[in-house]
């Protein structure tokens, strides 16, 4: 069957109309339908891949020794005096979408937190496949952790207030240092 006649007869008649109608309809109706499916970002496929964290506990504010009330500039490392640190990194799996534009894509959000408190770190994840990302949270030191005791520590990835992915990891406290390159 050739279409091309079909089509060049002009004008065309009712029943011509009203099948290109129907068509046109029925396509529309199978791309609304069907069109917005695609390879959305869901908790199945987010993970959290590898987790390398430390949590240190400097309970004490040590300034160094300076001699006969001169004034000196001093450069601190490590983890400063009364304070917890959460150090290290964290790796997590976002699949590529493949049919997104980079304003449709979704915003997810990597959250640090420690069990005993309400409050936490967050960072957003904006790109996708395997992704490292550096965790540096130091927060004032409210008494509840010993060194040599055992920290919660919780790893999610949120997409607006929901968790996709999420770790829980029992951690040892380590003594964190303080030194000063006077």
């Amino acid at each position: 069957m050739n279409p091309l006649p079909w089509l060049l007869d002009w004008p065309p008649n009712r029943g011509t109309i009203a099948v290109f109608v129907v068509l046109t309809a029925f396509s529309v109706g199978t791309l609304v339908l069907f069109g917005g499916v695609t390879d959305e970002i869901t908790a199945e496929n987010v993970t959290i891949e590898s987790t390398d964290l430390s949590v240190k506990l400097n309970g004490e504010i040590d300034f160094p020794d300076v001699e006969d009330d001169s004034v000196q500039t001093c450069m601190g490392y490590g983890t400063p005096g009364d304070s917890v640190s959460v150090l290290g990194d964290v790796s997590v799996r976002i699949p590529a979408e493949r049919t997104r534009t980079d304003a449709e894509t979704e915003r997810l959000t990597l959250a640090v937190s420690l069990d005993h408190t309400s409050e936490r770190t967050t960072q957003p994840l904006t790109r996708t496949g395997d992704v490292t990302t550096d965790v540096f949270w130091i927060r004032n030191d409210d008494e509840t952790l010993a060194v040599n005791e055992t920290a919660g520590v919780e790893i999610s990835v949120l997409s607006g207030n929901s968790t996709v992915a999420n770790s829980t990891m029992a951690m040892p406290v380590e003594n964190g240092t303080r030194t000063y390159d006077c």
